[in-house]
């Protein structure tokens, strides 16, 4: 929708930001818990107590979504590093196209583990303890950039982008932008360069150079 002109603005994952840069302009990154940073969390069933992905060989394993950054690139990548893929390394694994959903298939026994964006998984923590507390964390990734606000980089986009990276810059100022930023759990909006996302490029040349 972005790149066709049907949309004026997205919070996008850093991984198609990085896909499609040329196409689009980076406006304002998300701030949370004092920096504009998120790791990727491998989850898996409570009480397992598995400590590094070389233990979950063999599950059957959730991710997000193919686009996905935290939800599928981080595993991959990681994966890679051993020259391995996710359909050879897991039994199975399958994409459910939603955070959320990643967590209530470990949580329901549907995956025995997953690959789940951080910030989504502490946010469900305070708003659904039950649900989290049926799986536990293996362990965090390294940091990446956080998902960001971007715009289509065409021309008749320019005036709109402007004002919107405005107001979200300006967000954490306005009583009614604090009530929102609150409900997100972030901290505010900032600019940041797009050398903020270059790891998760690497991980996509590395996950590009073994297919």
């Amino acid at each position: 929708m972005l790149i066709g002109s049907q949309a004026d603005g997205a919070w996008l994952c850093g991984f198609p930001y990085v896909q499609h840069r040329a196409q689009l302009e980076l406006l304002a990154v998300p701030v949370w818990r004092g920096q504009p940073l998120y790791q990727s969390y491998l989850i898996s069933t409570a009480g397992r107590g598995a400590t590094s992905l070389d233990q979950l060989r063999g599950d059957i394993h959730a991710f997000s979504d193919p686009d996905s950054n935290s939800g599928y690139l981080v595993t991959a990548a990681e994966l890679a590093r051993s020259e391995e893929r996710p359909d050879q390394f897991f039994k199975q694994s399958f994409f459910t196209y939603s955070h959320f959903n990643v967590v209530r298939a470990v949580a329901s026994g549907l995956a025995q583990s997953g690959s789940v964006d951080g910030y989504v998984y502490e946010v469900l923590k305070e708003t659904n303890p039950e649900l989290t507390g049926a799986t536990e964390i293996v362990r965090p990734s390294e940091w990446f950039g956080f998902p960001p606000i971007v715009a289509p980089t065409s021309a008749l986009a320019g005036e709109k982008s402007a004002v919107l990276r405005q107001a979200l810059l300006d967000m954490h100022t306005s009583p009614a932008g604090r009530l929102v930023l609150d409900m997100l759990r972030l901290d505010k909006f900032e600019s940041e360069p797009p050398a903020l996302f270059a790891s998760i490029e690497d991980n996509w040349d590395r996950v590009r150079e073994l297919s």
